[in-house]
């Protein structure tokens, strides 16, 4: 039998010294050093309460027309963002989009994000007329949180987005509450399905009524009269499920009907990642959060306090 040296199996073979040491160094030494840097940083640097949050406010009777509010101590008499939230009008929460909500509370704009009525529960037309329902409920209620009536910015990502082109487009949404498109500055539609056939989509095929127009309820086939609010439209680049082409042509049929729109085309997004990659809202390649926040300002000149 031969006997076992040391050195002969991987196991047995000796460490060196010197990686003995580094490898004691790293995994123990360095944890402990940058765990007291976290831990002191909290009083080296302590974290002001810059931004407030109420959440779950009813804007109408259903459990899900809820909305939440995200302001500031900079936040006078300052535009106003009502975001509605994607997920095919199927799923989703209001909830993820706080955290953006707090970069626009900090630049002094009031964000409130909302929850609004789903498919099965209900189809079309319930889901704009839940985002004109909002609308109604923020001119009502937004000065107690530093918000102008006068100065309400609608903002929305793929179904979310659909919908509040719509209620931006089809005055009908509005006059059912005694209002108009005057109530509304602008709109920022995100990753936006402006047109689509439902009767070629599985998930979309039951949501709308066959006793409807579909194309009534396409931003793409609505016809455009009167004033309408101003419209910056946001879309990813790679985005694999809308083709940024669409964000274009619906941008040059506004402009054609005597509307003002912009369209921004975001060569490092897809269609989930323009609200997903929150750091995308303030950090490189492109802040988003500045686009958006020139664009409110273009329309509605204020004296925030950034």
């Amino acid at each position: 039998m031969v006997p076992r040296v040391a050195g002969s199996n991987p196991v047995c073979r000796p460490i060196p010294f010197f990686l003995r040491l580094s490898t004691t160094f790293y995994l123990f030494i360095v944890p402990l050093f940058v765990s007291g840097i976290l831990n002191a940083v909290p009083s080296l640097f302590p974290q002001s309460k810059d931004t407030e949050e109420t959440l779950n406010l009813p804007y109408g009777s259903d459990p899900r027309q809820i909305l939440d509010v995200v302001s500031s101590e900079k936040c006078h008499d300052s535009p106003v963002i009502i975001f509605t939230h994607g997920g095919s009008w199927r799923w989703g929460q209001k909830d993820y989009h706080r955290e953006i909500g707090k970069q626009f509370a900090r630049k002094g704009i009031v964000f409130t994000t909302i929850n609004y009525r789903l498919y099965p529960a209900v189809r079309f037309p319930a889901f704009p007329k839940d985002v004109a329902l909002a609308v109604k409920w923020v001119r009502e209620n937004i000065a107690q949180f530093g918000g102008d009536r006068n100065k309400i910015f609608l903002m929305g990502h793929s179904a979310g987005a659909h919908s509040v082109s719509l209620v931006g487009l089809d005055s009908k949404y509005l006059s059912e509450l005694g209002g108009n498109l005057d109530w509304i500055k602008g709109v920022i539609p995100m990753s936006c399905p402006f047109q689509f056939e439902p009767s070629k989509e599985f998930l979309y095929r039951d949501l709308f009524p066959s006793e409807f127009d579909v194309s009534l309820f396409m931003p793409m086939g609505i016809k455009v009269e009167g004033e309408i609010p101003s419209f910056f439209i946001m879309h990813g680049f790679f985005d694999p499920i809308i083709p940024h082409e669409l964000a274009a042509e619906f941008a040059e049929k506004l402009r054609s009907a005597g509307g003002h729109a912009q369209t921004r085309i975001y060569h490092s997004h897809g269609h989930f990642s323009l609200v997903r990659r929150t750091t995308s809202w303030h950090i490189w390649p492109t802040p988003l959060l500045t686009d958006v926040v020139s664009f409110i300002d273009s329309e509605s000149p204020s004296t925030r306090k950034n």
